[in-house]
């Protein structure tokens, strides 16, 4: 950490630390928690593998960093619920999927949130949907997580061009910080299980940890207004099945790392979803990932670094879509496979001989060896390809591609207390285009007065595989005339260290994306007119010694199109995290409240009513004991809300149905955790 960078005041706002012990109020407990202050947080080097070694401070944008205490004691499931608890994240469900949206951007249907996301520094989005999973089809166990780092802004300098919205970087926990076994079991609403078995330690002074989770839930029923003609309610039942597993394995070395990341998710999707028979549980849609990582670090002399990292990955979705085209109840699978795989290569030397400067030169190069899209009915010589008649199957494309990409940054120290960024990334996509991605970035230190950090960048965000290609004489979606779209954004933020346990932050931004891909129910994918975003989040954050915490923050965003308000694009969005001891040693609360204003939805024409969405977790962990346990109780007050979702004519298994463009969402659940180390 650069020391003229921060230096933290111990000047505390009085009406803001009112407002925080007015809503804490924490009670004395008897209890030895884990507590980290905050300023300690700031010395963390963050998204350290592979990109840089940069701490909070010095990143010229917003950043927060969720740790393994905050998981335990708000009972996150996912990596999305620990997201949409921060300021401008917005998470939307259709029993499907998960979709996380920042800053007012995120069309339902959209598979493709502009966020990358990275496991210990390595991506995860795959190379046909370019996807970022953040539910349980995110191939890690949460309770592999050591630490969650979320950096906002436009970082396609950096990162690529699904990092204009930012940087999300799930950091695993070692094997030396399990120093053994440990069993972890899962008890949930909806006959829900997990089991987990994961060894950690040292082994011939290298860090290994070898984890393996199972999953099995039979799901929820739940009452569904939008499949019988008169509106009346109908029950779907199986809402969230789903069985898979989860496994990782990971050796770190003084300077050289391996990781192998499996998972595989089967989701039943019983909701009559794209026309299918509802309440069929033959319509299932499966998620299988892998990833192999090899780096090495090396050290030709004290000026300079360099990184290489070799990766393997394959992605396959398969899907089974039961139909009854014809009304006489004679079902007909409608088969969806995506499959791809791809290899590359990574390298990346810091050079700091120059005073005052710390110059980072990448190269990159990846080869996507297979992106197959295949869909067909089964016997298909025989029967309809969803209404079409056909001899051959609907969709069946391969391709191959690759991607060069050439990235250079300095980080100019300016005098004592201000640091000055300079990036520009240069990415060749063969015969989709050549892009370039610089960005400029300010942070100064006023001392008493704060961190100030500004932050100018532009990002491209070129279209997938599946935007491109994927088309079935009924879904006419993929485009290969698509272009790239482009994102200009500028940001300011403003920090302020109130004291070692309390921070307030301040996010002002305004962004604009041109050419930005988007689709209307079952039309082609096109390049649609100028978005603007403007925006402000606001954040304080406070923690007590006794263990108790604090994070509250605002969010007010106004993204339109020279059509209005974007659908699924909230104006408000107020967020509450907070635990305090309960007076009986070892037991915490951890409670959270989201508030999300009226969205529009189905292009503009319908209005989703705002939600309160309260959750508890109480959590007990004795001090010196190998075990812990918690039970998360969600929706709370069993609030009933509906999400928006890509609008959906549903009428393909029932021709008097309504169009969808919304979804209820499930009521009160719980979830009960153990672990056990030895």
């Amino acid at each position: 950490m650069n020391p003229h960078i921060r230096k933290p005041s111990r000047f505390a706002g009085p009406l803001l630390m009112g407002l925080a012990m007015l809503l804490a109020s924490p009670a004395r407990g008897e209890i030895d928690p884990f507590v980290v202050p905050l300023d300690e947080l700031l010395n963390v080097s963050i998204v350290s593998t592979p990109k840089f070694a940069e701490t909070p401070e010095q990143i010229p944008s917003a950043v927060s960093i969720l740790t393994a205490e905050d998981i335990r004691l708000y009972g996150w499931r996912t990596l999305s619920d620990a997201l949409r608890t921060l300021q401008g994240f917005n998470v939307t469900n259709d029993h499907t999927y998960d979709y996380v949206a920042t800053r007012g951007i995120s069309k339902p249907g959209d598979y493709r949130p502009r966020l990358q996301i990275l496991i210990d520094g390595q991506s995860i989005n795959d190379n046909i949907l370019a996807m970022s999973p953040a539910d349980t089809s995110f191939p890690l166990d949460i309770a592999l997580v050591e630490r969650i780092e979320v950096i906002r802004g436009p970082s396609a300098s950096i990162y690529g061009g699904d990092a204009m919205f930012g940087v999300i970087n799930v950091v695993t926990r070692s094997g030396q910080s399990i120093k053994g076994g440990e069993a972890g079991l899962v008890l949930g609403s909806g006959k829900d299980k997990r089991l987990r078995a994961t060894w950690g330690g040292v082994v011939a002074d290298k860090d290994v940890l070898i984890s393996y989770t199972n999953v099995d839930a039979d799901g929820r029923s739940l009452m569904f207004r939008d499949l019988n003609p008169d509106g009346s309610p109908r029950a779907i039942h199986h809402i969230g099945a789903e069985q898979g597993e989860q496994l990782l394995v990971k050796v770190r070395g003084s300077d050289w790392g391996l990781s192998f990341i499996h998972a595989r998710r089967d989701r039943e999707v019983p909701t009559g979803t794209y026309g299918t028979i509802p309440n069929d549980r033959g319509h299932v849609e499966s998620d299988t990932y892998n990833l192999l990582n090899i780096s090495k670090e090396w050290m030709p002399n004290p000026s300079n670094s360099l990184l290489q990292s070799f990766y393997v990955g394959t992605f396959a979705y398969d899907a089974k879509f039961p139909y009854d085209y014809d009304g006489t109840g004679a079902t007909t699978t409608n088969i969806d496979a995506l499959h791809g795989s791809w290899w590359g290569f990574e390298n990346r030397l810091v050079n700091t001989r120059w005073s005052g400067q710390r110059w980072t030169l990448g190269f990159e190069f990846k080869a996507n060896t297979r992106q197959d899209l295949l869909n067909y009915d089964r016997n298909h010589n025989n029967v309809p390809c969803v209404g079409y008649y056909v001899s051959k199957p609907c969709l069946d494309s391969q391709q191959q591609s690759q991607q060069a990409t050439f990235m250079a940054q300095d980080e100019i120290q300016i005098g004592s207390s201000t640091l000055l960024t300079l990036g520009l990334r240069h990415d060749d996509f063969g015969s989709v285009g050549k892009f370039s991605s610089p960005r400029l970035g300010l942070v100064h230190d006023a001392d008493g007065a704060g961190l100030f950090k500004i932050l100018y960048g532009t990002a491209f965000r070129a279209p997938s595989v599946f935007e491109r290609a994927y088309s079935t004489p009924s879904f006419m979606y993929g485009n290969p005339n698509l272009e790239p779209e482009k994102m200009r954004s500028l940001e300011l933020t403003w920090e302020k260290q109130l004291s070692r346990q309390s921070r307030l932050s301040t996010t002002l931004y305004h962004l604009q994306i041109s050419r930005m891909i988007s689709a209307y129910a079952n039309e082609m994918a096109t390049n649609g007119v100028k978005t603007k975003a403007t925006g402000l989040e606001l954040e304080y954050e406070q923690r007590w010694n006794n263990g108790a915490r604090l994070r509250t923050g605002y969010s007010l965003q106004r993204t339109t199109d020279e059509n209005g308000a974007l659908d699924n694009s909230p104006r408000h969005m107020l967020k509450l995290n907070l635990a305090v001891p309960t007076g009986i040693p070892h037991l915490m609360a951890g409670t959270e409240g989201q508030w999300i204003s009226a969205r529009k939805a189905y292009e503009g024409t319908a209005r989703i009513a705002p939600y309160l969405l309260v959750n508890l977790n109480l959590s007990y962990a004795p001090a010196g004991r190998n075990w812990d346990t918690s039970l998360g109780i969600y929706n709370l007050f069993n609030h009933g809300y509906n999400d928006p979702v890509t609008v959906d004519n549903i009428t393909a298994s029932n021709p008097s149905a309504l169009t969808r463009w919304q979804m209820p969402q499930l009521g009160r659940s719980f979830m009960l955790r153990s672990t056990l180390r030895f």
